[in-house]
Order: C-alpha cells, then sequence, then structure tokens
C-alpha cells in the first residue's frame, strides 16, 4: 500500500502518480501539482519557497523612523523612547493628541498610585484603619478603570486597605464591648 506524502491518502493504481527523481517518494500528480514538487524536507526537488510581498504601510524594520510627539524629532520607528524624555507605550506612531491623552492617563494613575500607598499605610495604623480602609475601598471601586490591568496591585492594595479596615473595626468594637 502506497500513500502520498503530502494528503497521506492512498494512491491506487487507477490514480495518475509522479515519484519524485530524487528521493522517490510517491504521490497523488494533483498533490504534486499543486505543491510544486517534493514534500519531504531537504530534497533538492522541493519547491523554492517564494516571501511575500510586504504589507503596504507596513514599518518599524531596520532604518526607518517615525516622529517624536512630543519633540517632533525623528527616532527609529521601534523606539519606545526618545532623547528628550518622551517615553511611548507601543512603537506605532502617536499624533501630539494621542500622546497628550496617553500622558495625562498616565498622570492620573501616578497620581492614584501615590492616594492608594498612602491609605494603605493609614489603614495598617490600628486607628486609623476604619476610616482609611472606607476611602480606599471607594477610591478604589472608583479608579478600577484606571487601575486594571498592568497597575492590578495597586488596586489590590485598595481593596486590601478596605479589608484591613473593616477587620480593625470589627476588632475596635469586640473591645469597646469587652468581648
Amino acid at each position: 500500500m502506497i500513500r502520498c506524502s503530502i494528503c497521506h491518502t492512498r494512491i491506487s493504481d487507477t490514480d495518475a502518480n509522479e515519484d519524485c527523481p530524487d528521493c522517490h517518494q510517491s504521490y497523488h500528480a494533483s498533490c504534486w501539482g499543486e505543491l510544486g514538487g517534493c514534500a519531504t524536507y531537504g530534497c533538492k526537488s522541493t519547491p523554492a519557497a517564494e516571501k511575500p510581498a510586504p504589507l503596504a504601510g507596513a514599518g518599524g524594520g531596520w532604518g526607518d523612523s517615525k516622529s517624536c510627539p512630543s519633540c517632533n524629532q525623528g527616532i527609529g520607528s521601534s523606539r519606545l523612547v526618545c532623547s528628550c524624555g518622551a517615553k511611548f507605550p507601543y512603537a506605532d506612531p502617536m499624533t501630539p493628541g494621542e500622546y497628550q491623552q496617553w500622558m495625562t492617563s498616565q498622570d492620573g494613575v501616578k497620581g492614584s498610585k501615590r492616594v492608594i500607598l498612602g491609605l494603605f499605610v493609614g489603614s495598617i495604623i490600628g486607628i486609623t484603619a476604619p476610616l482609611c480602609g472606607l476611602l480606599a475601598g471607594i477610591f478604589g471601586y472608583r479608579k478600577r478603570e484606571l487601575l486594571g490591568g498592568e497597575h492590578g496591585t495597586f488596586l489590590a492594595l485598595a481593596f486590601g486597605s478596605a479589608t484591613l479596615g473593616v477587620v480593625y473595626t470589627l476588632l475596635i468594637v469586640a473591645i469597646q464591648m469587652g468581648l
């Protein structure tokens, strides 16, 4: 029983077939024709791979450049930092408006991280924990969209602060009740 080395189905006596002149593998004539030669890796009769033409508008390779949206200086297209100090979230070119919007959101993230860190420290201290925990929970809930994803640690810190606030509140109440 002979099987085609491309489609792996039997080659019957009635099927038109081709044998590779170099490695002697058997193929259906239609499979050989569709592939354009032998399918065996390293065989001399293997068809040459054709490299597809690059996509129109595809850049980002060696030698390509883009303009920095902060200083308008030319920089390498794959660079994420400009010599002016501007940093970018991805290598694709950004307009100055997109860059400004991204920078504004990053400033919001940075400020939110500071607030959450301060509230977390306040929720570790016993007497301030109920208030700081409550504020951290509310703040974290309101900023959950901004702090999701890569900044999720700070979101978890906010909800952890809220939990600490609840625990300390229960401890304070239990102590006051004499439990």
